[in-house]
């Protein structure tokens, strides 16, 4: 709920590469831009638009300029505000909630209590060729009484021009959903991986960039402690207005299991699913997909509409042309999207469906049971498998505030079973009705205060008849400006 993404950023066809200027203002602001997954929230808009004191009759330009550049940072640098020289800076994290509601997309934060406090601050360091974070953060929760403190981020690498290289726990998102992603959002903890992304300006032919990263779940599990976690991520832009992309996650080894081979991991040609009644030798559980973004300029009064898409698979088949094996992925996943805006104004609708007739988007993998999950929370969408869900926002954003009104409808299935080509599933669907309301207000050197309400009808809990409740959630939340402790203007 309270931290923030340390992201990469490329510049836009026809703007000079991404450059130590824009790497240096990145890391010491810690903004949250990354490619295919950038923050594009209506709390995003608002902030960076209020970083660039833009009035009223800019909105529109600017917002269209955010939408449609790989890199919105750059309209909002100020070569007043670069940092030649190396920089230390601090933010203050704070935060209260109180109710027995779930919090989504807050990097697996669990609320124990009734009443739940936060309270913690970030530390960015950064030079020409390092750059290193770290987030501390105390719990307090009330009713069951616990106190905690922790280490939810932390990161050191080293990042020149168009690489970047390094270790440590940071949220990551895949995909281009605003709601959710079928790969990977923010809604489970941060987990351990190394990390490598480079990319490169081809010129006329746009942008490319690609990532590789590999660490392991942490959090205590029920199937594979410890299991490995392997994702790519390729990104290609030929113009501002469309980006493509590829991902795939894996899940493999862990305590007590056998490693596969790097040729494997890779490419996982055999997975052993056929012919291991006994499950011993090395097996992979794994999830892929598609996805594109096109965002379209309008006339005034509008600025610009966004349509977005993802199609995903899961788990590992083999098939066959001729001798010939390949790949396949079973369980299909589909996520579409789009985004009207206009003035201080963002329309979205969001539908996504991950189950199929035949195979599911599930969490019953014959080794890693509990699939892509830290802590019972997904690293993909925030509603898990066997789900389809229907989401909605409108925000008004007039600078430098905003208030969000959403809502989202899930309906979940609870696959006990497939015989051949037949799925055997509970008969009582669990149904969730969520809304709720988020108002903020953009502080001095980019903090902000914000809180909200969302209340969620539950229907037939856990797949039980007439177990029917309601859940409600309050929360404020202070992220104070960066004070600039070394280095800086």
């Amino acid at each position: 709920m309270l931290l923030c993404l340390v992201g990469v950023a490329l510049a836009t066809p026809g703007d000079e590469p991404f450059d130590d200027l824009a790497a240096r203002t990145l890391r010491a602001s810690d903004q949250p831009v990354i490619l295919g997954g950038s923050d594009r929230s209506a709390l995003f808009y608002t902030r960076e638009l209020s970083r660039a004191h833009y009035d009223q009759s800019w909105h529109g330009q600017a917002r269209l300029a955010l939408a449609t550049t790989w890199a919105p940072e750059r309209i909002v640098l100020d070569h007043q505000h670069a940092w030649y020289e190396p920089v230390v800076s601090l933010t203050p994290l704070v935060g209260l909630s109180g109710g027995d509601g779930p919090g989504l997309n807050d990097n697996g934060d669990p609320e124990d209590g009734l009443v739940s406090g936060r309270f913690g601050a970030r530390l960015v360091a950064a030079t020409p060729w390092l750059e290193a974070h770290v987030t501390a953060r105390g719990e307090a929760d009330v009713a069951p009484f616990l106190i905690a403190a922790g280490v939810p981020t932390a990161y050191v690498g080293l990042r020149r021009n168009n690489m970047r290289l390094g270790f440590g726990k940071e949220a990551r998102r895949l995909g281009p959903g605003r709601h959710g992603s079928l790969m990977m959002t923010t809604d489970a903890s941060p987990f351990p991986a190394g990390v490598g992304t480079v990319h490169r300006d081809v010129g006329r032919f746009g942008q490319v960039r690609v990532e590789m990263g590999t660490g392991w779940l942490q959090e205590p599990r029920i199937d594979v402690d410890n299991p490995g976690l392997l994702w790519m991520d390729v990104r290609y832009a030929p113009t501002g207005w469309l980006e493509l992309g590829a991902s795939r996650v894996s899940l493999f080894g862990g305590e007590g299991r056998p490693m596969p081979t790097v040729g494997q991991l890779i490419l996982p040609l055999d997975p052993h699913v056929y012919d291991d009644p006994d499950q011993e030798l090395p097996d992979q559980d794994e999830i892929a997909a598609l996805d594109a973004r096109v965002t379209i300029p309008l006339p005034q009064p509008l600025d610009y509409a966004e349509v977005y898409t993802q199609y995903g698979g899961d788990d590992m088949i083999v098939r066959r042309v001729g001798p010939v094996p390949y790949p396949s992925l079973a369980g299909v996943a589909n996520l579409v999207g789009g985004e009207v805006a206009g003035g201080p104004w963002i329309v979205g609708l969001e539908w996504a469906r991950l189950k199929d007739d035949t195979f599911r988007w599930y969490t019953t993998h014959r080794v890693y049971h509990q699939g892509f999950t830290q802590a019972e929370r997904y690293l993909g969408h925030p509603n898990g498998g066997d789900q389809e869900t229907w989401w909605a926002r409108v925000a008004w954003t007039p600078i430098p505030m905003g208030v969000a009104v959403w809502g989202e409808h899930v309906d979940r299935v609870d696959v006990v079973g497939v015989v051949g080509d037949t799925v055997i599933a509970l008969p009582e669907h669990e149904r969730r009705l969520r809304g709720g309301v988020d108002v903020w207000r953009i502080l001095a050197e980019g903090g902000h205060l914000g809180g909200g309400l969302d209340v969620t009808k539950v229907t037939s809990r856990d797949h039980v008849a007439r177990s029917d409740d309601l859940d409600v959630r309050v929360y404020v939340e202070l992220r104070g400006g960066s004070w600039v402790l070394s280095g800086g203007p």
